[in-house]
């Protein structure tokens, strides 16, 4: 009996300690790119912490059909109705633009 016991303990705290030191996820945060553009235009992260953008278009009459990164040059496709996740440079404190192909739709995510 004390044996069964022991081994229970022994068990639970294996289990207990499996989850330890994975730490948090990144931070994310979902954008829509609807009729009105990037909903929401401006995003912030915390300096230091990992970080994604989720973006989803969910209308098919914008001409929202990308997002390019200003500062980095970066370009994400944005294809209906499917999550496009972009990982967020955290370590500096800074703003990032992005804007659709024709500029007519934009915004920004803030590190701080």
């Amino acid at each position: 009996m004390k044996r069964t016991i022991a081994w229970a303990l022994a068990l639970a705290a294996l289990v207990a300690l499996a989850g330890c030191g994975a730490g948090p996820g990144p931070a994310e945060v979902h954008v829509q790119v609807t009729d009105d553009g990037y909903v929401p235009a401006k995003v912030t992260f915390k300096q230091g912490q990992p970080a994604v953008l989720v973006m989803k278009r969910v209308s098919d009459s914008t001409c929202a059909t990308e997002a390019i990164f200003v500062e980095t040059g970066l370009k994400y496709d944005l294809p209906l109705d499917e999550d496009v996740r972009i990982s967020i440079p955290t370590d500096r404190k800074g703003t990032f633009h992005y804007a659709c192909g024709l500029a007519r739709f934009s915004g920004e995510v803030v590190v701080k």
